[in-house]
């Protein structure tokens, strides 16, 4: 085990890209799920219509849950990425100041 902390920038952007890619096929699937739910019929507004009624309700509510967990997909992969820039901004400012300071006697770190 070394003493290295580090992380993998080109592997945080595909995982970022991914994520996000993935919370837009899930709103695009739900798309399809939304038009659907809500149709159901089964030919008979009598004695079934209250359970029809209800199993419509119930899907609407799945694809609203769906459509919460789809948004939060999406939004971790733009959080990853925000987080990759800047870890690659901090490295690259503490680098900036590490070579600035070389050769400076008396450098104070806070």
């Amino acid at each position: 085990m070394h003493g290295d902390l580090g992380i993998d920038h080109g592997g945080m952007e595909r995982a970022s890209l991914r994520l996000t890619e993935h919370g837009d096929e899930f709103a695009t699937a739900l798309r399809h799920l939304r038009e659907r739910a809500g149709a159901a019929s089964w030919g008979d507004d009598g004695l079934f219509g209250a359970f029809v009624a209800a199993y419509n309700r119930c899907a609407l509510t799945a694809v609203e849950a769906y459509a919460h967990l789809g948004g939060k997909v999406s939004d971790t992969g733009g959080a990853l990425a925000v987080a990759r820039r800047r870890v690659s901004d901090a490295e690259g400012d503490s680098g900036r100041q590490i070579l600035r300071s070389h050769g400076e006697t008396d450098v104070a770190w806070a």
